[in-house]
């Protein structure tokens, strides 16, 4: 969009609504190096209602934002008339602890919904990367989920309805308060993962779980790292239910979460330790400080900026042949690549080059990439580039083959947003 098309975008803003919900970018707005012309920061739902009504007559490309710690992921959306905010639609809690529901506003940072909840001993059992930034709207849109998804599953697992604002300004509600809702389509779950491409998300309903009185870690530790997810598997097999299995390829750990009574995790832990111990692995247990501590450490490797992150998703059976792969890809061209994730689930981080190493050059990066793709697709898995330098998404598509789903995703997309103004590019399969 050429710069005097940016100027009217942002006079025609400032005139019907003002400097209350208008204001001009700053450096901290550019979405992937491009500038908008205004940002957009409504109030209230009626108002995002309006400016979405205003962008989709005026064909002003939207780029929709909480706080802002997903924007990189998946393609830049092009074109950006006009950024749009969420962070202001706050509102109230609606906590129904009887049933273990709550309905929040799309603005509130998890962190300060789950804050609420604790006052009844409940919560939101989501665990993204940022959590105590990162924005209810944003985490539904990516379907973002952290370490605890082993036991509560994803936004998706855990969404019953939804409030939305739609491109031609009306507002709508799917699903409802009540857990086993089964009427109508389930909208809710389809907001989920779509990266704001088709709506914008104002209010979500989840379905909560207590808020488990204690917590111990075990920590197992091996000179290899295919011995640890030999381990992930036998604890999936067994009767354990730990509510997060992490492996860690830089340090050669495994992280296996019991969150439950005290009496409970003393025992679960107690036993892992002994499946540790019969498998010939070293493994602690920690608690407390030293218990956060590690978690910390964790979520920070995975939260990096520095580097290529490619999201690989592959059968729990295959996650140690996949990181054998890793290896071999890693040594093919010169990169530094370490992995971490939930390897019960079979859902791995890689990231590639970092910190501690010359930035690969790009082809080398691509090649990489392509090559995990490649062996994921062949597992009948899945290779996503997550987050990316502009020089390697502009040789890789950080999609990848959506496989048969792209034609009915096209026809949401132009149901939901015919003019193509809401993240245009940004969404699964470049949508």
């Amino acid at each position: 969009m050429a710069s005097t098309s940016l100027d009217s975008v942002a006079q025609a803003a400032h005139t019907r609504w003002g400097a209350e919900a208008c204001r001009a970018p700053g450096p901290s707005d550019a979405i992937g190096g491009q500038m908008a012309g205004v940002v957009l920061e409504p109030t209230d739902v009626p108002m995002l209602a309006d400016m979405l009504r205003w962008a989709n007559a005026d064909r002003v490309g939207i780029v929709t934002r909480g706080a802002g710690t997903k924007l990189t992921w998946g393609r830049t959306p092009t074109p950006v008339g006009a950024v749009l905010t969420t962070t202001r639609l706050i509102g109230h809690i609606d906590h129904c602890a009887g049933d273990l529901t709550a309905s929040v506003s799309a603005g509130a940072t998890l962190a300060e919904v789950n804050a609420v909840l604790a006052g009844e001993g409940q919560w939101l059992a989501l665990d993204p990367r940022l959590a105590e930034r990162a924005t209810i709207g944003g985490i539904v849109a990516t379907n973002d989920s952290g370490p605890r998804r082993q036991k509560h599953g994803t936004p998706r697992d855990l969404i019953i309805g939804v409030e939305m604002a739609l491109v031609d300004g009306r507002t709508a509600k799917a699903g409802g308060r009540v857990v086993k809702n089964v009427a109508g389509y389930d909208l809710a779950r389809l907001m989920c993962g779509s990266f704001g491409s088709l709506t914008i998300i104002t209010r979500a309903i989840f379905k909560l779980t207590p808020r488990p009185p204690a917590s111990r870690t075990i920590v197992a530790s091996a000179r290899e790292v295919r011995p640890l997810a030999d381990l992930a598997l036998a604890l999936l097999s067994s009767p354990l239910t730990p509510s997060a299995i992490e492996l860690q390829s830089r340090s050669r750990h495994l992280l296996v979460r019991f969150e439950t009574t005290d009496a409970a995790v003393h025992q679960q832990a107690s036993a892992a330790q002994a499946l540790c111990g019969a498998r010939g692995l070293d493994a602690s247990i920690v608690s407390g400080e030293a218990e956060t501590a590690v978690w910390l450490e964790h979520e920070a490797d995975l939260s990096g900026v520095e580097g290529t992150l490619v999201r690989v998703a592959v059968l729990p059976a295959q996650v140690a042949d996949m990181l054998d792969h890793v290896e071999r890809v890693s040594g093919q061209h010169a990169l530094e690549c370490r992995v971490a994730g939930r390897a019960a689930l079979g859902v791995l981080y890689v990231r590639i080059g970092g910190a501690a190493t010359p930035g690969p050059a790009p082809e080398s990066t691509a090649a990489a990439v392509d090559a995990l793709r490649q062996n994921a697709w062949a597992r009948g898995g899945s290779a996503v580039v997550v987050s990316a330098d502009p020089s390697i998404l502009n040789q890789v598509d950080p999609w990848g083959d959506v496989g048969d789903g792209l034609p009915v995703m096209h026809a949401l997309k132009a149901r939901f947003d015919p003019n193509g103004i809401l993240n245009a590019g940004h969404g699964p399969g470049n949508i």
